[in-house]
Formats: structure tokens, C-alpha cells, sequence
């Protein structure tokens, strides 16, 4: 046990060994949360999360060694700098798809902590980096599942649906109607030869969405719909 506190004790110097495996816990821990992000098809994959743990890491450490060697330079500056970088490479991965659909924030989300992870690396924090990158994962993998149950559990149900015609917009609303769902919103729009429609509907309890829509699907003139997630 000694010999491990006086480990992390030593990554907390500033030398040649202390900065090689910062930068090298930096790239792993970046990687390792980038590859649950390219398994998740996201547009930044494990190379993206790699390259900015370790930038973080490096600027942090360079920053560092400037005060030492010339007594100047901010590292809490130079931290404000780089997470308003990757506030804009975080924008990068959030996407609107054509449905409404948002997709990247959580991948955008997890941009920025990586980018906190990799300074507290290059800081030698390596504890709390440890900590924070093992929550994170927490957070990304085990928690995605509750997550996605929650979003399809709630009372809240948004969709995006084209219907053939004006009949077929009259049995959607009927068949809302007939399970007592209630209205919250609805866009109609022509299309061509159909009509797109833009529901929000309060089921008055938590229902399986999936069920709900597979309902509304049954309808004949329905060509396309999908759920629109928040």
C-alpha cells in the first residue's frame, strides 16, 4: 500500500518519467473512452477523445514548466483556453437531423470532460483522474441502458410521422383519441403527396413508446414515422 501512495506521490513531481507516463495515462484513458464513442457510431471516435486527453495533458504540462523555469505563465488560464476549445470541437459533433432529431450532445459532453480529465492529468492529479475517468465510463456505458429505458418509459412522447392524405391525418387523430392520449402540440405540413405531422402527446401515464407507436404504425396510410428524442 505504501508503495503505491508513494507512486502517485511521485507522479506529482515534475521530471522526464512523471511527464512520459502523464501523457501516456493521458492517450489511454482518452482512447478507452473514445472506443465506447466509435461504438456508439458517433462522428468523434477513439483517435478524437485520444488526442484531446492528450493536448489537455500537454498544454497543462508546458504550462507547468514555464512557471518553473521562468516564473511565468497561468495555468488556470491556459485551462479556460482549452475547454473553450473544445467547446467548439464539441459543437462539431452535435447534429439536427432533418427529423428534428438532436444527436452528439452526450458525445460533446464527454469531449469537454475528457479535455478536464486530460489537464488534471498533465496537472498530476492523477488520483482524481483516475476517479473522474472511471465515473465517466460509469456514466457512458452502464448508465446509457437506464437512460434509454427512461426516454422510453414517460408519459412525453414526441413523433414525426407522413401520412398519405387528409384521411389518413383524421384515423391518426382518432386512434389518439381512442387510447385517451391527450394533444400537447401537433405541425402539419404538405409534402408532396403527403403530409408530414409533428405530434406531442401526453399518454397520461408512463407507457412503453415502442407499443405506442407500433399502434399508430398499424394505420394504412402512415408511410414513415419515428420518435423524436429530446
Amino acid at each position: 500500500m505504501g508503495a503505491f501512495v508513494n507512486f502517485f506521490a511521485g507522479l506529482q513531481e515534475l521530471n522526464e518519467i512523471s511527464v512520459v507516463i502523464r501523457l501516456v495515462l493521458a492517450t489511454v484513458m482518452g482512447s478507452v473512452i473514445g472506443i465506447e464513442r466509435g461504438a456508439s457510431k458517433q462522428v468523434a471516435g477513439m483517435r478524437t477523445f485520444a488526442l484531446v486527453c492528450l493536448g489537455s495533458a500537454l498544454a497543462q504540462i508546458i504550462d507547468i514548466r514555464c512557471i518553473m523555469l521562468y516564473g511565468s505563465g497561468d495555468p488556470v488560464r491556459l485551462a479556460q483556453g482549452v475547454l473553450s476549445g473544445i467547446g467548439f470541437l464539441g459543437v462539431g459533433t452535435i447534429v439536427v437531423t432533418g427529423k428534428s432529431h438532436v444527436k452528439g450532445l452526450t458525445t460533446a459532453a464527454t469531449l469537454w470532460t475528457t479535455a478536464v480529465l486530460g489537464i488534471s492529468i498533465g496537472a498530476g492529479y492523477i488520483i482524481s483522474a483516475v476517479v473522474t475517468f472511471l465515473l465517466t465510463m460509469v456514466v457512458i456505458t452502464f448508465m446509457a441502458g437506464i437512460s434509454k429505458r427512461q426516454d422510453k418509459f414517460n408519459r412525453d412522447l414526441r413523433i414525426q410521422m407522413e401520412v398519405e392524405n387528409s384521411e389518413g391525418v383524421k384515423k391518426v387523430m382518432n386512434c389518439i383519441k381512442e387510447h385517451g392520449f391527450k394533444v400537447c402540440s401537433m405541425e402539419k405540413k404538405r409534402n408532396g403527396d403527403y403530409i408530414n405531422l409533428t405530434i406531442q402527446l401526453d399518454l397520461g401515464v408512463k407507457l412503453n413508446h415502442d407499443k405506442v407507436m407500433t399502434e399508430l404504425s398499424g394505420i394504412e396510410e402512415v408511410f414513415f414515422m419515428e420518435e423524436i428524442l429530446y
